[in-house]
């Protein structure tokens, strides 16, 4: 089985009418927090994707990191080729996220309260019937909810 090739965007500064209508475009909130709930919305293309028999998105899938967080089917009968999911990130993905990475570098610790925080990928993948799989990636930073004792976070009283 050969495997299919994933397309992205090549050059942001020439962005061609395909890429226009097939890469994901991902809705979502800057900044999360571990064991918040958030929606993201994932919509194909900044012009909007047709869905007719002979042509339309099949499915939507959405990634935190290498985590799957879920798979939409599609049909041309949609309205639109768009998908909202549930992110629930957890305590678990900041404290082995942050472990797997250089502190320095991978992991913030906010000055007032000590928190960790770290940076993420969403990951959108689409199917288009005639154009193949395409890919977006947008980054989100995961706030962890433990708080030091005695100090206040500016991050956590929103």
């Amino acid at each position: 089985m050969t495997e299919q090739v994933i397309n992205h965007l090549k050059d942001p500064e020439n962005i061609t009418e395909t890429e226009m209508k097939h890469l994901p475009v991902i809705e979502s909130e800057d900044v999360m927090t571990a064991e918040g709930s958030f929606k993201v919305t994932v919509r194909l293309g900044e012009v909007p994707h047709v869905m007719q028999d002979d042509h339309y998105i099949e499915w939507i899938e959405l990634y935190l990191g290498d985590t799957k967080v879920g798979r939409v089917e599609l049909s041309p009968s949609d309205e639109k080729a768009e998908a909202t999911f549930t992110v629930e990130p957890t305590e678990e993905i900041v404290g082995i996220r942050a472990f797997e990475i250089c502190h320095i570098r991978g992991v913030n610790v906010c000055g007032d309260c000590g928190t960790k925080a770290v940076i993420m990928k969403l990951k959108a993948l689409a199917s288009c019937n005639v154009h193949g799989l395409w890919q977006s990636v947008r980054q989100v930073e995961i706030m962890s909810k433990k708080v030091k004792e005695g100090k206040s976070c500016a991050w956590h009283a929103k």
